[in-house]
C-alpha cells in the first residue's frame, strides 16, 4: 500500500509515496497535521482542535479556520492520490494506514526493543524543532511532547549502556546521547550511559573526557557537582575497576531519580457502542498529559502504556514492562441521560486497588468529556498518587525491589547451590533499588544462613543474621514473614523459648501462612 512519510522529529517534513515533497500551504495546516498524526488514529473533537490552534479567535471563526485547514490538507494529500484525512461535522482524524509517522514509530519501537542504529536514528532532534508555534495552548502541547519523546530517547541510551551491542548500534546510541546532551547539557544519566558505552567499546580516554564535560556542564548550568553515582563510575573507569553491568531496573531509576512512576491505561468502553471508543483513548491521553505537568510524578509515555496494555491484561506484568509503580485504569458507561466515568488507582506490584471514584456528566456533553470533569480526575488522581507514594515510602517496596525479592524467594525454595547463589544476588539487587525494604533485608540475612548450611552455620554468622532480621522487623513490624524468619534463626541457635514468640506473631499476622504453620 502506498503511504506518505511524515517526519516530526528534528523538524517537519512530509513526502509522498514517490518521495516528492508535500507542503501544506500554511503553518497552521502543518500544526494541525502534526497534532492529528500523534493521536494514533483517534478521532479528535473539532472543538478541541479549534481551541488548540485558533484560541485567539471567536468560536465561529475558529471552526471556519479549522474547516479550511482540513480542506487544505486534503488537497495536499490528493495531489499524490491519497486521502488520509477523515472528518465529519464533529470530529477529525488521520488514517495511519496511509501515513507513516516517525514519532509514532519511534514511540512504539521503544517498548521492549534493543537499541539499534535504525531505532536510534529515528530521533533526529526535538519534536517539531524549528516549527513556530501559534497559540499558548499549542506551544504547551508541543513542550509536553518534546519532554515525552526526549525521555524515551534518554531511556534508550541508558538501556543501550547495559546491553551488548554491535559496533554500529553502539555508535548510533552514542550519537543519540550526544544529540540529547546538545539540547540539554544537564542530563547526567545520559553522561553516565555515554561513559559506559565508550568504556565497553574500549574507548577509555573518551569515557573520561565525557566525565570532564559532564562536570563542567553541571557546574556552569546548575552550579553543582556530579552526583555520587557519576563520581563512582568515573573512578571505576579511571582505575579500571571491574563493575558488574547495571540492571534495567537501575537504569530506569536513573532516568527518573526520586520520582514515582505512573502509567495511564486506555479506559474501557462499557457502553456497548463503538462511538465512545475515542472518548476512552482521549480521556487517557488528557489524564496522562495533565499528570505530566506535575513534577512530583514521572508519567509513562501514553503510547507505551497503550501498547503494553494491549498485549497483556495482568497488572503486575504491565507494571513490570513499563517500570510503573502505579496504574490508572478506568471505564466509561452510559445511560440514556448520563455518562459515567469510573477511575481506579492500582498498585502494580500487589494488584491492590488503592483508590477509586466515579465522575458523571450529561450524555448530551458527548462527543467530549467536559473539561471540568477531566480537570477533577487529574487533580484527584494526582493527590491520590502522591498519597500512595507516601504510604509506600513508609515500608512498601518499589515494584522493582518487590520483583527481585519474589524471584529470590522462589530460587531459595529450589535448594540447589546455584539457586541459593541466585537468591543472594536477587536480594542484593532489591536492596540496591530500595535499601529500606525490610523483607529483602530479612531474606538476605536468611539466605546467608542457608548458604552456610542452616544450623551448621557458625554461631557468629547466625547471631549476626538474627540481629539483621531484628533490624528489618523494626522497619516493618507487620510483615509476618519477617517474624517467621526470625523464629527459624532462633531455632538454629537452639533458642527454642525465644523461637515461640515471633512464630506466634507470624501466625497472628497471617493465619494462612503455610510456612509459619509448618514450623
Amino acid at each position: 500500500m502506498s503511504r506518505c512519510q511524515l517526519n516530526l522529529l528534528g523538524g517537519w517534513s512530509l513526502a509522498g509515496p514517490d518521495g516528492s515533497d508535500l507542503q501544506p500551504p500554511t503553518r497552521k495546516d502543518r500544526q494541525l497535521l502534526a497534532y492529528l498524526a500523534t493521536q494514533n488514529g483517534r478521532p479528535q473533537p473539532r472543538e478541541r482542535l479549534a481551541s488548540l490552534l485558533w484560541a485567539d479567535r471567536a468560536e465561529d471563526q475558529a471552526r471556519d479556520s479549522l474547516r479550511q485547514s482540513l480542506a487544505a490538507l486534503r488537497r495536499a494529500f490528493r495531489a499524490v492520490g491519497l486521502d488520509p484525512v477523515i472528518s465529519d461535522r464533529s470530529i477529525a482524524s488521520l488514517d495511519r494506514a496511509l501515513v507513516s509517522i516517525d514519532v509514532v514509530t519511534f514511540a512504539e519501537r521503544c517498548i521492549g526493543s534493543v537499541t539499534s542504529a535504525a531505532l536510534a536514528g529515528l530521533y533526529r532532534g526535538p519534536f517539531l524543532e524549528g516549527l513556530e508555534t501559534s497559540t499558548p495552548e499549542f506551544e504547551q502541547w508541543v513542550t509536553q511532547e518534546r519532554h515525552r519523546l526526549a525521555a524515551l530517547a534518554e531511556q534508550l541510551v541508558c538501556t543501550a549502556s547495559i546491553s551488548v551491542l554491535p559496533p554500529g548500534d553502539s555508535e548510533a546510541a552514542l550519537q543519540l546521547g550526544r544529540r540529547l546532551l546538545a539540547d540539554d547539557p544537564t542530563l547526567e544519566p545520559v553522561y553516565r550511559a555515554t561513559m559506559r558505552i565508550c568504556h565497553a567499546r574500549g574507548e577509555r580516554v573518551k569515557a573520561l573526557k565525557v566525565y570532564a564535560t559532564c562536570r563542567e556542564a553541571l557546574r556552569e548550568e546548575l552550579g553543582v557537582e556530579p552526583d555520587h553515582e557519576t563520581e563512582k563510575l568515573y573512578r571505576d573507569i579511571l582505575t579500571d575497576s571491574p563493575k558488574g553491568p547495571q540492571t534495567a531496573v537501575e537504569v530506569l531509576i536513573e532516568s527518573a531519580p526520586g520520582k514515582p512512576s505512573i502509567a495511564i491505561i486506555p479506559f474501557v468502553n462499557l457502553t456497548g457502542k463503538d462511538n465512545p471508543n475515542f472518548l476512552c483513548e482521549g480521556l487517557a491521553e488528557d489524564v496522562s498529559t495533565g499528570l505530566g505537568r506535575f513534577r512530583s510524578l514521572f508519567v509513562i509515555d501514553r503510547y507505551s502504556a497503550a501498547t503494553v496494555a494491549s498485549a497483556t491484561s495482568d497488572t503486575v506484568e504491565i507494571g513490570k514492562r513499563l517500570g510503573a509503580a502505579a496504574l490508572v485504569k478506568g471505564s466509561i458507561q452510559a445511560t440514556a441521560a448520563r455518562l459515567r466515568v469510573t477511575v481506579r488507582l492500582i498498585d502494580s506490584a500487589s494488584r491492590a486497588q488503592t483508590w477509586s471514584d466515579v465522575f458523571e456528566c450529561a450524555a448530551t456533553d458527548v462527543p467530549g468529556i467536559p473539561d471540568q470533569i477531566v480537570s477533577a480526575i487529574i487533580a484527584t488522581v494526582h493527590n491520590r498518587a502522591e498519597l500512595f507514594v507516601t504510604d509506600r515510602s513508609k515500608g512498601k517496596p518499589s515494584m522493582a525491589a518487590y520483583e527481585c525479592t519474589m524471584r529470590g524467594i522462589k530460587h531459595l525454595r529450589g535448594y540447589r547451590p546455584v539457586d541459593n547463589t541466585k537468591a543472594l544476588a536477587l536480594f542484593q539487587d532489591a536492596l540496591k533499588v530500595d535499601p529500606d525494604y525490610a523483607l529483602a533485608q530479612a531474606y538476605l540475612a536468611f539466605a546467608e544462613v542457608v548458604v552456610a548450611n542452616y544450623d551448621a552455620a557458625p554461631i557468629s554468622l547466625l547471631v549476626g543474621c538474627k540481629t539483621r532480621i531484628d533490624q528489618a522487623m523494626a522497619i516493618d513490624p507487620v510483615d509476618g514473614r519477617i517474624h517467621w524468619l526470625l523464629a527459624l534463626v532462633h531455632s538454629y541457635l537452639r533458642e527454642f523459648e525465644d523461637e515461640k514468640r515471633p512464630l506466634e506473631i507470624a501466625l497472628a499476622l497471617n493465619p494462612n501462612d503455610a510456612n509459619a504453620k509448618a514450623s
